[in-house]
């Protein structure tokens, strides 16, 4: 596990420097323009099989393994980007690449390794009661606390549409984020840093909700930032007891 540990965590530091640090910014741009005619596409995808290979030559050996898979990373470097290039330039396709480039890393990684063991048993333990209800707790605080607090909210809401100045989604996203950070508090047994993270979003809606013929706005505002806090942290609590049960 020491071996597994210590190689996983050099390629992805290694990795991470590569990409987004050492990496000239016009490669990203050739490739999006070029697709799979880019040289900087395979200019990458080289790069990133040397560094895989020499770390891995200077921590486990060489071995026929290591030609192979080096050679398996060069392939799927050049898959990855290329394919990735004909997508939109956005969050979830940026995350999708990233997640699919680290997984084909990890899983040389094990294999070079024969951790094959030590992954079952990690994965073992992932689907342990414990981690299940944390991550259950995280899903509900998401998408179905916002749909049932726009349900419970509707009767009161002083706004029937969307002002044009407002970003689109964005309090719906800040809500998920504020819900996020709560159950974190409450998982870690920071319960001060809840408070500062309500004092934060009240000091900044503070400016918009000033004027007298805001009061409905003002009380709709802090109506829902309470409800939203306390689902956060009846949640938080209710998943750190059951995990402490479970374990």
């Amino acid at each position: 596990m020491e071996q597994l540990a210590q190689f996983a965590l050099s390629i992805g530091l290694a990795y991470v420097l590569f990409e987004f640090y050492c990496m000239p910014a016009n490669w990203a741009s050739n490739i999006q323009q070029l697709k799979f005619a880019a040289p900087n596409l395979y200019g990458r995808a080289l790069v990133l099989s040397l560094i895989f290979i020499l770390l891995a030559w200077a921590l486990i050996g060489a071995s026929v393994s290591l030609l192979v898979a080096t050679a398996a990373l060069l392939v799927a470097s050049v898959l990855i980007s290329g394919v990735s290039a004909y997508l939109p330039d956005t969050s979830r396709y940026f995350i999708g690449r990233q997640l699919a480039q680290i997984l084909v890393l990890l899983l040389l990684v094990v294999e070079l390794t024969q951790s094959w063991e030590q992954v079952d048993e990690l994965s073992q333990k992932l689907l342990e009661p414990g981690p299940l209800v944390i991550a259950l707790a995280y899903l509900l605080i998401l998408s179905p606390s916002s749909k049932l607090l726009a349900l419970v909210l509707q009767r009161w809401s002083p706004i029937t549409h969307q002002p044009e100045q407002n970003l689109p989604m964005a309090g719906q996203a800040i809500g998920m984020v504020e819900r996020c950070l709560v159950v974190t508090c409450v998982l870690l047994h920071q319960f001060a840093a809840i408070g500062f993270i309500v004092a934060a979003k009240s000091i900044f809606r503070f400016g918009d909700l000033t004027g007298q013929s805001d009061r409905k706005l003002t009380e709709y505002v802090m109506l829902g930032t309470l409800l939203s806090v306390a689902i956060s942290v009846f949640t938080g609590l209710a998943a750190h007891a059951l995990y402490d049960a479970f374990n």
